[in-house]
């Protein structure tokens, strides 16, 4: 999969999946990125939008693809704006890994080509 050409995720990624489709997406990468990520989910999916650049409107979004749910999270302005939110969720996230909960993402390692 590769995150410069969104042409080449939506190929990969759809090889990956075969005919299946995605719950949700937490997306970072912008332009095309965002169009494929909307592809890849199924009826009723998510995508979580984090990137700060070419971020879609709400409208947009609805005239791309209504079966799927957007939201655009901005955790520099949540902290500022609802700093209790920030605190609650760290102290949920700390006390999910103490009770060994939460676990690592799995990691692969590829050869640079």
């Amino acid at each position: 999969l590769s995150s410069r050409d969104g042409g080449a995720f939506a190929l990969g990624a759809s090889r990956l999946l075969g005919a299946g489709r995605l719950h949700s997406v937490l997306n970072s990468l912008s332009a095309d990125f965002i169009a494929v990520s909307f592809a890849l989910l199924r009826e009723g999916g998510r995508l979580c939008e984090i990137g700060k650049r070419a971020v879609w409107s709400y409208e947009r979004r609805e005239a791309a693809s209504a079966a799927a749910r957007y939201v655009a999270i901005a955790l520099d302005s949540t902290i500022e704006q609802a700093p209790w939110w920030m605190g609650r969720t760290l102290r949920l996230l700390s006390a999910r890994t103490e009770a060994r909960v939460l676990h690592g993402l799995p990691m692969e390692l590829f050869d640079l080509e």
